[in-house]
């Protein structure tokens, strides 16, 4: 048997190349196990929220994400008539944040950035090519089955960042409840510049409707349209090259094609695992709570996950908690952070952006229009919408139960 680890994380996507660096950075050893040969390259998450900047602040590495994103602090509430119903930016909270916008820019440009300083640290392995088979809770340590070998590797500490199926919440036997949307989500990516035909439109644009909302976002290097897909279109049908045209152009009409560089077509679900920790294996990230993108939550709020999970393990470690306490103190929290606000605010925002209901829709609409002229109601709903208090109160909670543990 080979010798025990400290600290093994099952994933290699932005959450657990953050949690790998925070990890590392404290002097711990961390080995990272990814399925890929190369960090994932899927790009659909791009938003990075104020609060997340500044943890990668406190990792070193916001300026080369400042660099090569694209900042965001104006988004807007739209119609599909063209209306605008609010114009709101997040400079308003610059008195709260030293980063008081979004930052647009895909995920995999995140790990691209993180895998080598990794490499670089002698505290970290990281392994591609391995495919995690099943993990087992051992009480005091946990293991983990890799490439269908029958010899485990042991490890003191787990963190499953494995995504959605992940094998980590399965071999642990959490539940995975919630529902998965009827319609589908279709992301297409094109180099056409929305703001040719809409010159007001803001680099992210919520634009509802009751038959077919759809989302626009500026990345560095194109547009994104993200669009609905009624349960009885096919997926065959729904990815032929006429149907996204038709649906780019009746988003935006233009003279010829739009030049679509990439699509992607996508199940939503909106789930939560029945527990976020046990014993010394600790999830986050889509292995804990997966939901849908408007707002883009998901991976922010993984993200979160994993700085509080990194947390516990320092804490112990390093500052002596008792490490049962730690682990289900670190569970309880994410996991009222994740129903409270994460779970609450994505399902009410796919609620918003499809409501079919006219009276419904008409007093939002207005609930929108006055957050122009309401200064407060403005200041809250930009607080939200930025994950700023919901995500400063949950890691602090976690740091603060920690230090009595």
């Amino acid at each position: 048997m080979a010798e025990r680890k400290k600290i093994v994380i099952a994933g290699g996507g932005p959450v657990g190349m953050v949690g790998a660096l925070r990890l590392a950075k404290a002097g711990l050893p961390v080995t990272v196990l990814e399925q890929g040969r190369d960090p994932a390259t899927a790009s659909k998450p791009s938003t990075f929220h104020p609060p997340t900047l500044e943890l990668l602040e406190d990792l070193g590495i916001v300026d080369e994400v400042l660099a090569q994103g694209l900042q965001a602090p104006r988004f807007q509430q739209r119609t599909r008539e063209g209306d605008v119903l609010a114009d709101l930016d997040l400079a308003e909270l610059a008195d709260l944040t030293k980063y008081p916008f979004r930052i647009q820019l895909e995920q995999s440009k995140l790990t691209r950035i993180i895998r080598p300083i990794l490499e670089a640290m002698p505290n970290v392995e990281l392994l591609f090519d391995q495919h995690v088979d099943r993990a087992e809770d051992c009480g005091d340590y946990a293991k983990v089955y890799v490439n269908g070998a029958d010899e485990p590797i042991e490890t003191e500490w787990l963190i499953g960042c494995d995504g959605a199926n992940s094998m980590v919440r399965q071999g642990l036997g959490f539940e995975f409840d919630g529902v998965t949307f009827p319609e589908r989500f279709l992301v297409m990516s094109t180099t056409h510049d929305f703001r040719d035909e809409m010159p007001d439109l803001a680099y992210v644009a919520y634009i509802t409707d009751p038959d077919e909302w759809m989302v626009l976002l500026k990345t560095p290097d194109h547009w994104r349209c993200l669009m609905p897909i009624p349960a009885d279109e096919s997926n065959e049908d729904a990815v032929k090259p006429e149907r996204i045209q038709a649906r780019l152009q009746g988003a935006a009409p233009i003279d010829g094609e739009y030049d679509v560089i990439q699509h992607s077509l996508y199940n939503v679900h909106q789930r939560v695992a029945s527990d976020f920790s046990q014993n010394r294996v600790l999830i986050a990230g889509d292995a804990a709570h997966m939901n849908n993108p408007l707002g883009g939550m998901g991976m922010n709020s993984g993200i979160h996950d994993v700085w509080s999970a990194a947390d516990t393990i320092i804490a112990v470690e390093q500052g002596g908690a008792d490490w049962q306490k730690a682990s289900a103190l670190y569970g309880r929290i994410r996991s009222v952070a994740c129903h409270e606000y994460v779970q609450a605010q994505t399902t009410q925002n796919f609620k918003d952006m499809q409501e079919k209901d006219r009276t419904v829709r008409a007093a939002r609409d207005d609930m929108i229009r006055n957050l122009m002229v309401d200064t407060e109601a403005r200041r809250a709903y930009l607080l939200k919408a930025s994950m700023l208090t919901s995500a400063r109160e949950a890691i602090a909670e976690v740091k603060n139960e920690l230090a009595s543990a």
